[in-house]
């Protein structure tokens, strides 16, 4: 299957868009990334691997997950902590991007031209049922997490891998319940991509601020247990929350080459059943970390998981939506204006 073939106007009217608005990407593993690529020797990694894609694409806001992979949960606090030193390393030698913590620090490093690197937990596996650690965790820069990854944990149940096709069941921990209520209470946004069905609604029965869905898609237009139901979209969309558009093309469905075709659909599915106001872009673009990790084991990384080539290709997913027929407005809301408004307002200093 062929994927859609973009007219140069639409091309050039995309670039516009993200030059003169706000482009964020609300899910990539850019600490773990840069944690890995530390241990093999090389530094500098988000100039060297990141800075000139983000540029091409006129991102202003980039979320970046703390993920401990399986291999590390043994000493999971440590790999976290050690994720979050080595991108504040790094952002500390990078002239062009810096730390969001507050609300009104997006904005301020928008009005510098500098890129926001905003840090979330994939996942608390790492605390266990100790929620006061989320405490140290805001202390160091954190500002958001989800409850689990694709494994159960002390907290929740997380929802198969993206390849697995299965409904998992389990419900919150008592720890999991105070884990919600201490991130709201530290104003640290919420994320429920990954959990699982029953875990999402006890969260929409808990929550008493909006939670967000950082990287999924709709299971309507792909079946993967890793997208959101009708259901679970409606309930994310009438609490106030956004759906970013996964890039993984065992998530969105693309397989078979046609990426854009995918991305287009979720997101125009998602615009048509909740509001486009509650639609963005959360990749999760995996390529370069899975490079990294292999290049540390000395193996070769072979294949291509991501929609995409890497952030400089993201004006093309822009312009395939115009050219698809939805309106400059709202898709200047789906690049950015959406996640922004939202992290704006939940952040600390937010006006909730």
């Amino acid at each position: 299957m062929k994927d859609i073939k973009i007219g140069e106007e639409y091309l050039l009217q995309a670039q516009k868009l993200h030059r003169e608005h706000p482009v964020v990407d609300a899910h990539l593993d850019l600490a773990g990334e840069i944690l890995l690529r530390h241990k093999a020797g090389e530094r500098d990694v988000i100039r060297r691997h990141y800075l000139s894609h983000f540029q091409k694409a006129g991102i202003t806001l980039v979320v970046s997950s703390v993920y401990v992979e399986n291999g590390a949960i043994a000493k999971g606090w440590e790999n976290a902590l050690a994720q979050i030193k080595a991108l504040k390393e790094e952002l500390a030698g990078l002239e062009e991007a810096a730390l969001v913590e507050k609300g009104s620090d997006i904005t301020l490093l928008a009005e510098e031209g500098k890129i926001g690197v905003l840090l979330y937990m994939e996942g608390l596996d790492c605390i266990g049922k100790d929620t006061h650690r989320l405490e140290e965790l805001y202390r160091l820069g954190v500002r958001g997490a989800s409850l689990t990854w694709s494994r159960p944990n002390e907290l929740a149940t997380g929802c198969c891998k993206a390849l697995e096709h299965r409904q998992v069941p389990g419900k919150l921990s008592e720890a999991g319940v105070r884990a919600v209520k201490k991130l709201e209470e530290l104003s640290m946004f919420l994320d429920v991509s990954h959990l699982n069905d029953e875990g999402f609604w006890q969260v929409c029965r808990i929550a008493q601020r909006p939670f967000i869905a950082t990287h999924s898609g709709s299971r309507l237009i792909y079946d993967s247990y890793r997208n959101l139901t009708e259901e679970q979209l409606c309930a994310l969309g009438k609490q106030g929350g956004i759906m970013g558009v996964n890039g993984c093309k065992y998530i969105a469905g693309s397989q078979e080459g046609n990426h854009l075709e995918m991305l287009c659909r979720h997101m125009e599915h998602e615009a048509e059943k909740i509001g486009p106001e509650h639609v963005g872009y959360g990749f999760d673009l995996c390529d370069s970390y899975d490079r990294a990790r292999a290049a540390l084991k000395g193996e070769q990384c072979m294949g291509r998981d991501d929609c995409l080539l890497g952030h400089g290709q993201i004006p093309f997913v822009t312009a395939a939506l115009l050219q698809r027929g939805m309106g400059e407005k709202e898709v200047e809301g789906i690049i950015g204006g959406n996640f922004t408004r939202y992290f704006k307002r939940m952040l600390p200093g937010g006006n909730l």
